[in-house]
């Protein structure tokens, strides 16, 4: 016999008969700009996922955001004279400023857009990173292509995405969106660059890192201007571990040095540089700096170049080469990198960055490197005229043959084997003269 559960008066078991809200429409392109806007973004466009540009890292972003069809991408302007001081902790509060800023646009438009039932994630261009990984690098997309994709600007020598307006004073902030904007809506990337190739950034750059033809020597402005940070806070906790007491560790690091690194440990990391981005005049003060260089010459460049400073180099590189020759006033501090590659594919991916052009004079040689054991890989890596490529196989003739076990290359790369025991043991194995590889490594310090 079934028993029938009484229901409270007024219930019915019909799910007709409950109220039925309405789902609003999701916001249109535009009002989901107002929405970033109205959060505090200078400057706001759009790009699709699927620009030939971004083929290259569109798995990785869609491994990280597996719905993502497109991007808003938003610009926070920055205080420009904060910037320009000479006194670099006003441009580093700028700086933390900026960056909480981006973090806070984020914050409120995604809150925002989740509430209009449209699915959105934000990615900062800011700290943290995904430092565990190993596949590709440690940012999850790339803001600055990004940005040139959606016309808010173009690469300029100093690196930085310049805006039309507010040239390299700004941060870049995005968000990940499952709608992809239409032709009409999507932004475009700019037909002429803000940058107007007055060499400002590498006149002012005290490691040599930005040159006026255009090279870029990212491991000696990373070392330099990121000496609290990243790679620098790995050198300088070996540092720590390796001192034998007190003394032996004051006699490595100053006390107002192991102060700068207390103030960037309590509040916020702090850079050393950033010159490029303080002497920039791209934007709109570019007519201004055309008509009339001396005043800007005279009140932000020639400060930061004549400021008495302690510069950060690896030994051998060609950083400690532009210091002593350009700044004899600024202080040379040698330092390692504190970079070691994670794998053999990651090892492959740095050399173009880390290669010091001005060491490699005279060197005009082909390198097969042929890997096995933990990894597999084969590449060839090419040096001749101060230039570097480096490419998957083996390409033509080498004058010199490496074959390694990888555990026993990164451990060599590492200082933690040495190379005559490995050669010994067979784990690495030369075919070519050993001058050739001592010429590779001349190419690389620390």
């Amino acid at each position: 016999m079934r028993t029938e559960i009484a229901k409270p008066q007024g219930v019915s078991n019909m799910p007709h008969d409950l109220p039925v809200t309405a789902t609003p429409p999701a916001p249109r392109l535009p009002d989901i700009m107002a929405i970033c806007r109205a959060a505090g973004a200078d400057d706001v466009a759009f790009v699709e996922l699927n620009r030939p540009r971004l083929a290259a890292q569109r798995d990785g972003i869609l491994r990280a955001i597996p719905w993502a069809k497109g991007f808003m991408v938003f610009a926070r302007r920055l205080n420009r004279h904060a910037l320009r001081s000479p006194m670099r902790s006003i441009s580093s509060a700028e700086f933390t400023s900026g960056g909480h800023d981006v973090k806070e646009i984020i914050h409120k438009t995604v809150r925002d857009l989740e509430d209009a039932g449209v699915r959105s994630l934000g990615i900062s261009g800011l700290f943290p990173f995904e430092f565990s990984r190993s596949d590709g690098p440690p940012f999850v997309v790339p803001l600055k292509i990004l940005a040139e994709e959606a016309g808010l600007g173009r690469m300029g020598k100093n690196r930085m995405v310049l805006h039309p307006r507010f040239g390299a004073d700004l941060y870049l902030g995005a968000i990940a969106l499952d709608v992809s904007p239409q032709d009409e809506e999507a932004g475009r990337p700019l037909s002429e660059s803000p940058c107007i190739d007055c060499n400002m950034c590498a006149v002012a750059c005290p490691t040599g890192a930005i040159a006026k033809d255009g090279h870029f020597d990212f491991g000696s402005c990373m070392t330099h201007n990121y000496r609290e940070k990243v790679g620098g806070f790995v050198e300088w906790v070996h540092t720590l571990a390796d001192s034998k007491n007190r003394h032996d560790y004051r006699r490595r690091v100053s006390d107002t040095e192991t102060l700068s690194w207390w103030q960037s440990l309590g509040y916020e990391a702090n850079t050393h540089c950033d010159y490029c981005v303080a002497v920039c005049p791209a934007g709109d003060e570019a007519v201004s700096f055309l008509a009339d260089r001396k005043p800007h010459f005279r009140d932000v460049v020639g400060p930061l170049r004549e400021r008495a400073e302690t510069v950060f180099v690896v030994p051998g590189s060609d950083a400690e080469a532009h210091v002593a020759a350009t700044y004899p006033h600024k202080k040379i501090r040698h330092i390692g990198s504190g970079r070691s590659p994670a794998s053999i594919a990651n090892l492959m991916a740095m050399l173009p960055l880390v290669f010091q052009r001005g060491r490699s004079q005279g060197i005009a040689a082909r390198y097969h490197f042929r890997f096995h054991g933990k990894e597999t890989m084969e590449a060839t890596v090419d040096i001749r005229d101060q230039r570097i490529s480096v490419s998957p196989g083996l390409e033509g003739k080498a004058d010199l043959v490496v074959r390694a076990d990888s555990e026993a290359w990164l451990g060599f790369l590492r200082h933690e084997r040495k190379l005559p025991w490995e050669l010994l043991r067979g784990r690495i194995r030369l075919r070519g003269s050993p001058a050739r590889l001592k010429e590779f490594g001349r190419c690389f310090p620390g």
